[in-house]
């Protein structure tokens, strides 16, 4: 390396070190000590046993607090903190571009966002999807409790500022209608909250159009230097049918394209629309497309060593549960890892939720330990556990048929991953073949099919041998494994002719 490329490259790391913005932030930590910030366990028997008998049900909640990272939430965890570090020293105020920007983005308010330049570069993009249950949201907020949300600087003669309010991190919930006006209006009150201003009064009024209040919003985070923000809840009916569709993500890509970090986390079905855009893809995946699933795999080493250890024995009572002996002639409740899994289908929070429930019962029938029984009285009979019954079983039986009851769930993504090509489903787990899953494009949809597979033909006297035939999904499931076993023979036949 020659002199002036290694003095550039000492200039850029001694820029990153005495950035202002990055000054008051935690430093980076490697994947190890990052694991250990990010676990957290709250109820252990030190911290129960000075807490009276009486006392404790109020503290169920706390599971809701355990966090047992996997190299997949730690994965998300790092690259969060490394696209929040890059994006700030990409900003340095001192600079004097970075100081030109945002008075040119200050000259673009009043205009409409079809009205704004494009400006010549992108910050990274990232993407958290998976179904409800699975732990996006709380993979995130534990990231974000390692940060700061506001830093106060004071007189900075060489950024130019008498005083800032930087803002780490901002997350906005998605607006319940879909609209685009109700998004910015949780966005202003979020800012509000985060820094006690009082932007969305400021900005309220009939001048204030949506096309106008989309550039205020970029704006404001501009100038409070906004390190990531968080768009939480993208739903298929806010991201993909509404006809704002386009529209939101064209502006989360204004978003990146005004320097700011932007996280996506919603259900799989609402990034149809973008996933269709190989372009969108790459800017919004630039820091991780990352997809959550519940713990198919009741042998997994992080649901037997992980979710089991750390969510479900910790303990309201004095005692710790009774020692596990089969339950049931099920293969399944031979094991307690197995046994939990059956009655939560290795979904984080429904662990959570069923763990709360059988403290509760126990803890108000006065119980010294919880047992087996307690545990499967508490699932059949809970009003907690009931709602979840039908969704629990389909994910144990592999049933992707039983998935069509649920609006956002898609039943072709799990069939596709539980019916592998050349294999049927079955309800029998010892019977499914396990295998690497590569999480591949749900097809876009304009609406999704709620109606139930045609009824097959009755025996009836006058025809007491009815054909077979099959129903509307068992057609589709057919062509899909031929066409799948198709090409996978093409590909064999063609790699044969290259050897």
């Amino acid at each position: 390396m020659d002199n002036n490329a290694q003095n550039c490259l000492l200039n850029a790391l001694d820029q990153m070190v005495t950035n202002p913005l990055l000054g008051a932030l935690p430093p980076m930590l490697d994947p190890l000590n990052l694991a250990k910030e990010l676990r957290y366990r709250p109820i252990t028997p030190e911290h129960i046993r000075a807490i009276p008998m009486a006392e404790r049900h109020h503290l169920s909640n706390q599971y809701k607090r355990i966090f047992i990272p996997n190299s997949l939430t730690l994965d998300i965890a790092y690259s969060f903190q490394r696209m929040l570090h890059d994006g700030l020293s990409q900003r340095d105020p001192r600079q004097n571009l970075s100081r030109k920007f945002i008075y040119q983005s200050g000259q673009q308010v009043g205009a409409a966002m079809d009205k704004v330049v494009w400006w010549p570069s992108f910050a990274s993009g990232m993407v958290i999807e998976g179904i409800s249950g699975v732990g996006k949201s709380q993979v995130v907020d534990r990231t974000l409790s390692l940060f700061p949300q506001v830093i106060e600087h004071g007189k900075n003669e060489a950024c130019g500022w008498l005083q800032l309010k930087q803002l780490v991190w901002l997350k906005v919930h998605m607006s319940s209608d879909g609209s685009r006006g109700g998004f910015l209006l949780n966005g202003l009150m979020a800012l509000d909250e985060a820094l006690q201003t009082d932007y969305a009064s400021q900005y309220k009024g009939v001048r204030w159009t949506v096309e106008k209040l989309l550039v205020v919003f970029l704006h404001l985070l501009a100038v409070h230097r906004c390190g990531v923000l968080i768009i939480e809840e993208a739903q298929e009916t806010n991201l993909n049918l509404t006809p704002f569709a386009r529209d939101f993500i064209n502006f989360f890509l204004r978003v990146l394209n005004w320097g700011i970090p932007t996280v996506l986390i919603g259900n799989p079905l609402a990034f149809s629309n973008l996933r269709a855009h190989s372009q969108d893809v790459d800017r919004f995946s630039d820091s991780g497309w990352f997809q959550l699933e519940p713990e198919m795999d009741p042998t997994s080493e992080h649901w037997q060593k992980g979710l089991i250890p750390g969510l479900w024995l910790p303990t309201l009572l004095d005692n710790p549960d009774a020692t596990y002996t089969q339950f049931s002639d099920h293969s399944l409740d031979s094991t307690l890892h197995g046994f939990i899994w059956r009655r939560t289908a290795g979904f984080p929070r429904y662990v959570c939720r069923l763990r709360r429930a059988v403290q509760e019962f126990a803890l108000r029938t006065k119980a010294t330990q919880v047992t087996p029984a307690m545990i499967d009285e508490v699932y059949r009979t809970s009003a907690k556990m009931i709602p979840l019954h039908a969704r629990i079983e389909a994910f144990v039986n592999k049933d992707w048929r039983a998935l069509n009851q649920f609006l956002d769930i898609s039943e072709d993504h799990y069939r596709r991953l539980w019916s592998p090509p050349g294999k049927t489903t079955t309800d029998n787990l010892s019977q499914q073949v396990d295998r690497p899953y590569v999480p591949k494009p749900i097809a876009t949809t304009a609406k999704k099919n709620t109606s139930r597979s045609a009824a097959k033909p009755r025996a009836t006297k006058a025809n007491p041998t009815p054909p077979n035939q099959f129903s509307p999904e068992d057609i589709r499931s057919k062509e899909f494994q031929e066409n799948m076993v198709n090409n996978m023979t093409k590909g064999l036949d063609l790699n044969l002719s290259k050897s």
